[in-house]
Order: structure tokens, then C-alpha cells, then sequence
């Protein structure tokens, strides 16, 4: 699933083609709350409470986020979509602020997770089912670890022969 449909995606790169300026200080604030957001999941993680920043960060980008969207009513089913006329730089930072509140904070906490890999620190949501998933990625964080620990015994079992 996309964030965005293609036509906005591409309404947006002419946008930012013309107002080039405009769409990198989009870019800076977005990475703003990117970091606010990583700072609130860590935090909700090891169960203390987030700066208040954060909070109030993500709240303001959770309501442009819900300002993009309409109500449809269509066959019978009230529909979700996203305005054909949100067209704004800070849309894709909304929009993550959205499903962050709408999709992430809902989850239980002990689903949150920080990866154990070595030197990284992505944040992912533990969908398996015994929730005791330990990397975001299998094939790059848990076989960088798994073939470490390898290494790891068998340095000491050959050490342990000599």
C-alpha cells in the first residue's frame, strides 16, 4: 500500500520543481518530526513519558493529516479517501502523522520494538505471532547477527582446540 496515489506524487514533484525553495524547507520540517516521532516511540517503549514537543508536534501534523481527507459515501460504505486537493509540501508529513496516531499508537506497546541489530536502531512493530521478534529486517539485521554469533563460537572453539 502507498502513501500516496501516483498523481499526487506527481502533482507534488511539479510543485516542488517550481517552488524549489518552499519544498525544502517541507523536506527540513518533515525531518523535524521524523525525529520527534522516533524520540516519542523510544520513549513509549521503555515506558517513560515523551516531551511534551513531541507531542505537540504530532498533534499538529495528525490534524493537517485529517483535514486532507474526506467522507465518501459509496455503495452502501462510508469510504476514507484522501482530498484531490491536498496538495500541500507538508502533506507526506501529515499523512505519517495520521497513521502514526491512527495505525502505530493504537497497537500495544509491547509490540514496539527497537532493533537489537549492531549499529542499528529502526524502530518496527512486532507482528509475529509470539511477539519475541528481536531485528526490523531478518534478511540484514538478524543475519548480521546470527552469523556474528557464529563467528563469535567458533573462534572459541578453535581457540579451545590449540
Amino acid at each position: 500500500m502507498h502513501l500516496l496515489p501516483e498523481r499526487i506524487l506527481c502533482a507534488l514533484a511539479k510543485k516542488a520543481r517550481a517552488e524549489p525553495r518552499a519544498a525544502a524547507l517541507a523536506l527540513a520540517r518533515a525531518k523535524v518530526l521524523r525525529e520527534a516521532l522516533f524520540e516519542l516511540v523510544t520513549r513509549i517503549i521503555s515506558r517513560s513519558a515523551p516531551p511534551k514537543r513531541a507531542l505537540v508536534l504530532l498533534h499538529r501534523y495528525w490534524i493537517a493529516g485529517i483535514k486532507a481527507h474526506e467522507l465518501r459515501f459509496d455503495d452502501g460504505r462510508v469510504f476514507v479517501n484522501l482530498r484531490n486537493d491536498a496538495l500541500e509540501f507538508d502533506l507526506i508529513a501529515s499523512l505519517i502523522a495520521y497513521r502514526m496516531v491512527e495505525q502505530v499508537l493504537s497497537l500495544p506497546t509491547e509490540r514496539l520494538h527497537i532493533c537489537q541489530g549492531s549499529n542499528c536502531s529502526w524502530v518496527f512493530i512486532d507482528s509475529s505471532k509470539a511477539g519475541r521478534r528481536r531485528w526490523c529486517d531478518m534478511a540484514v539485521c538478524g543475519n548480521a547477527a546470527k552469523s556474528r554469533r557464529f563467528q563469535e563460537r567458533l573462534r572459541r572453539w578453535r581457540g579451545a582446540r590449540h
